[in-house]
């Protein structure tokens, strides 16, 4: 029994899986920040199901970023907080792993597409990686510049964009043949549940007490214009 918490985005969702199975989930589009307060009612409700049914929790899985700051760390500390208190261990699912296998199950029987899973880093920036059609890893999760003198997918075959990052490279190549697929494509947590059942079954654990999310890049703290700094 895993329970799976993905906040990687504006879209904060939770599940719950018996194995491969989805038992129950929950799902809910906050702003940035917002997370902290739509979390914990929405894994408390999955938890009350849990006891309900008697049922011990294996594990708490979460995705592992990249993403957005504030939404892993808010991720990342419940997760930790949960394994501690109910004495499971923790598994973390990289988000761009995670999109991709979203990705590959929606792909037509038979298509051999190159999939690229984009996450939003702001400005024309996206963290990327890059998959094929089985949802093989081909390419570690890097960071990007979307530029309009050179595609980022370069001379991969039958090129397929996902995620909410993907939205910034809509025609922005137009002499090249790529699929743009980020309407209803982000991260979610009951797209994990089979990724930590996997993972779970390999003994793939994280360090609860050292492991951090993978933030690809360093921090950069952004102050309004308007604001009034006191000297």
């Amino acid at each position: 029994m895993i329970l799976c918490i993905e906040t990687s985005t504006t879209k904060c969702s939770v599940a719950l899986g018996l194995g491969a199975e989805l038992l129950a989930a929950r799902e809910v589009e906050s702003p940035e920040g917002g997370h902290a307060a739509a979390l914990a009612p929405m894994v408390d409700e999955l938890l009350a199901e849990l006891r309900q049914q008697g049922k011990p929790l294996s594990a708490v899985a979460v995705s592992a970023g990249p993403g957005s700051y504030t939404g892993l760390r808010i991720g990342a500390s419940l997760a930790k907080g949960l394994c501690l208190g109910y004495s499971v261990p923790l598994i973390a699912i990289d988000t761009l792993e995670l999109l991709a296998h979203q990705a590959k199950r929606a792909l037509p029987v038979g298509r051999t597409a190159t999939i690229f899973p984009l996450l939003d880093a702001r400005r024309m920036e996206v963290y990327a990686a890059k998959f094929d059609h089985t949802g093989a890893r081909l390419q570690e999760d890097f960071a990007a510049i979307l530029q309009p003198e050179e595609p980022l997918f370069g001379t991969a075959a039958d090129p397929i964009l996902v995620g909410n990052g993907a939205t910034k490279a809509r025609g922005l190549w137009p002499q090249h043949s790529y699929e743009v697929w980020d309407e209803g494509f982000a991260p979610t947590a009951e797209a994990m549940v089979t990724l930590a059942t996997a993972a779970f079954e390999r003994g793939d654990f994280a360090d609860t007490a050292y492991w951090t999310p993978n933030y690809l890049k360093d921090y950069v703290a952004v102050i309004a214009k308007n604001k009034v700094l006191n000297r």
